[in-house]
């Protein structure tokens, strides 16, 4: 046994150790001339169906047929290497792209700092999937696009990831763990909120649509899902508009909800004349009607009916937004400014910031009609013209994609030339709303860029030098991403096919008609029938296992949970994240990666832990990876060689082949009782397995 472990630690070792910084390479670039004589200063992108591909300095490609250019330039393509990224998915995305690293690049000579060599296809693809779908390719997806000798072949692996279930499912953990997203919220369920962000990514919603829509929903939580975002803070108007802020704006206002901010201009009355937009909404119904009823009906419960069961089906009904036509804000009893008096009312007003030079997004906002004030706060916060909603997202987009924002931390954009590289902010801004808050089409052409494209900067900065984007930074995987890859490894890109649509089957049992015209009796008779049918539900909704006839965990605590099938292992459901419980249980995988607990907006955490060193060794999912069952390990043991059943194994994990030392002591350490459980186990536990290169 000692022997054996003997080996697993030096296999360990060896492919433990993270590829080394190479040197940049200086851009391919020269006059090249047509056959007419006139002369094009551009970088040669490749050649593929008789068509070349040139780029100017603008960054617009130009496609000429190879006949078209001098005899002297034919030659030339013949021999030469591409340059950079090959050819763009279109010319137009590929000028965008050139300007974005342009931008990049500028900052980067200011700073003294010299951009990365672009990655090999092998980090490539495998980077790329896990930023865009949430997972790492399998075997096949990698063997694929490494094999693939197109020079487009990254813009077409891109443009497939943007339009696959994956892409869907990753945007919607990283704005469940923005907004907060959770099966349980103020004792009720939000699983039609779920839904609708779940639609709203599936269907490419503009992300300012999604956002106004999120703002001015009204209604019940069973019929709108909208109205989750404003519930998920029922009762709390200053909270959820301190986080409304800060998440959308990028505007650090916590402190004005209690004084004037001591290091922003923002100061308390501002902050309530904000609030005073939402004076009118209630999202907290503890008035009459409803309570009434509930009290009622508790009252004449028997036995056959649980009192907390009943409290349950109550309070999910009542929760609804609704505008009344009194704006009833005022300011706190311990206001202490001289531009008010404690308890005085306060009327909505828009904050302006000093670099708005044009306002143009406060024209038409009008503060007549309380009914109305929401909808004009939400016209003003989305619209293009506001100086901080597009940037917010814009510079959210790309920490998502290269690891670090240009402006640290994403909720505080109160002064952005407080940041790296405000050319590149601005521009970027710019960019998202000319795209239309288009979030795909954004994550498209960063994708694009040389800077995205450029190996990741895996060394320390010294402190206090800047992060410049050399290229993305070196970062752990994500909780999500990691589990989704564990899923990938044991069923394959199957896993993209299971989704929990819980919303619709939930409200369709829940809801109860609070309306006018019931009596108690009948609302007692409809509450039995609720809980009658959620009993049903909570039976037959538990996730099932598809390949064995047992006893399986449910997709929540199995009290009103929908069916499912992805495939169970060891107790483990093997479905995206994004179908899990949200958030998932204290001692689950994603759990203890630093998935975050919905309570506290953008609170997931990548920093490693002993709890997950030992997960990663011990834990149920490296069990579930290392066994027959598994498609890794099917695979592998199918192919004929040691050889080549460690090339597939390292495929699986790395997207790469073994290096000819990594091999040879793989091969050598298989003829001495090591498996290719062994194996799998060693690959799982690596550093290169959980970062993002």
């Amino acid at each position: 046994m000692k022997h054996k472990t003997s080996i697993i630690l030096s296999l360990f070792a060896l492919v433990t150790t993270l590829p080394a910084q190479q040197k940049a390479v200086s851009p391919n670039t020269q006059t090249w001339t047509d056959a007419q004589g006139r002369k094009l200063e551009a970088t040669f992108r490749g050649i593929e169906n008789g068509q070349v591909f040139l780029q100017v300095r603008n960054g617009y490609v130009y496609r000429l047929p190879l006949d078209k250019l001098s005899p002297m330039d034919q030659q030339a393509v013949k021999t030469l290497k591409p340059e950079g990224l090959g050819i763009p998915a279109d010319p137009n995305l590929a000028q965008a792209a050139a300007r974005i690293d342009l931008l990049v690049d500028s900052g980067l000579s200011k700073g003294g700092q010299k951009p990365n060599p672009l990655a090999s296809d092998e980090q490539f693809v495998r980077r790329v999937y896990l930023d865009i779908a949430g997972r790492i390719p399998t075997r096949e997806e990698a063997l694929e696009f490494i094999a693939d000798t197109s020079v487009s072949k990254r813009a077409k692996v891109i443009d497939k990831l943007l339009n696959s279930d994956g892409y869907s499912s990753h945007l919607f953990n990283y704005l469940a763990d923005m907004l907060r997203v959770a099966d349980v919220a103020q004792k009720a369920r939000f699983y039609t909120y779920q839904d609708w962000l779940k639609s709203q990514i599936a269907d490419n919603v503009p992300w300012n649509q999604t956002v106004f829509a999120m703002m001015t929903a009204d209604g019940k939580l069973l019929d709108n899902g909208a109205t989750g975002y404003l519930l998920r803070d029922a009762g709390m108007r200053l909270d959820n508009l301190s986080l409304t802020l800060s998440t959308f704006l990028g505007a650090d206002v916590s402190c004005a909800q209690c004084h004037d901010h001591p290091f922003a201009d923002w100061t308390q009355r501002q902050f309530y004349e904000m609030a005073a937009f939402f004076g009118a909404t209630e999202t907290y119904n503890n008035k009459g009607g409803i309570a009434a009823d509930m009290r009622r009906t508790l009252a004449s419960l028997d036995d056959k009916l649980s009192r907390q069961q009943t409290k349950n089906i109550v309070r999910v009904n009542a929760m609804a937004v609704e505008d009344s036509t009194e704006n009833d804000l005022k300011l706190p009893d311990d206001y202490k400014y001289n531009d008010g008096k404690p308890g005085d009312p306060v009327k909505p007003k828009l904050v302006t910031w000093a670099d708005d030079k044009t306002k143009k997004a406060y024209q038409n906002v009008q503060t007549k009609n309380e009914e109305d004030f929401r909808t004009q706060f939400a016209k003003w916060m989305t619209s293009p013209d506001n100086p901080r909603f597009a940037m917010t997202i814009a510079n959210r987009m790309w920490k998502r994609i290269f690891g670090v924002g240009i402006k640290e931390p994403v909720t505080d954009l109160d002064d952005p030339e407080a940041c790296v590289n405000p050319a590149l902010l601005h521009h970027l801004a710019a960019e998202m709303v000319r795209l239309r808050f288009d979030l795909k089409q954004f994550t498209r052409l960063l994708c694009n860029t040389q800077a995205y494209q450029r190996e990741a900067t895996s060394h320390e900065m010294a402190d206090g030098v800047p992060y410049l984007f050399p290229g993305p930074v070196l970062r752990r995987m994500s909780a999500e991403q990691a589990w989704d890859s564990c899923a990938t490894l044991v069923v394959g890109a199957d896993v993209d096919k299971f989704h929990a649509h819980r919303g619709a089957k939930y409200a369709e049992v829940m809801k109860v008609n609070f309306g006018e015209g019931m009596t108690p009796e009948s609302l007692k008779a409809d509450i039995e029938e609720a809980a009658g049918a959620l009993s049903q539900l909570g039976k037959a909704g538990k996730i099932a296992k598809k390949s064995k006839n047992k006893k399986v965990q449910p997709a929540g605590d199995g009290g009103d949970s929908v069916e499912i099938t992805p495939p169970e292992r060891n107790g483990l459901v093997l479905a995206r994240a994004s179908e899990l419980p949200q958030p998932e249980r204290d001692q689950h995988f994603l759990r203890m990666f630093g998935q975050s607990d919905r309570q506290i907006a953008d609170s997931s955490s990548d920093e490693g832990s002993i709890p997950q060193v030992l997960m990663l060794m011990n834990g149920a999912a490296q069990k579930v990876i290392g066994q027959d069952d598994s498609l890794v390990i099917q695979t592998a043991t199918s192919l004929k060689s040691p050889e080549q059943q460690i090339e597939s194994l390292y495929l699986s994990f790395f997207s790469r082949k073994p290096k000819p030392e990594e091999l040879a002591d793989a091969v050598g350490a298989l003829g001495k009782d090591l498996t290719m459980r062994d194996l799998s186990w060693v690959l799982f536990n690596t550093r290169e397995f959980v970062f993002v290169e």
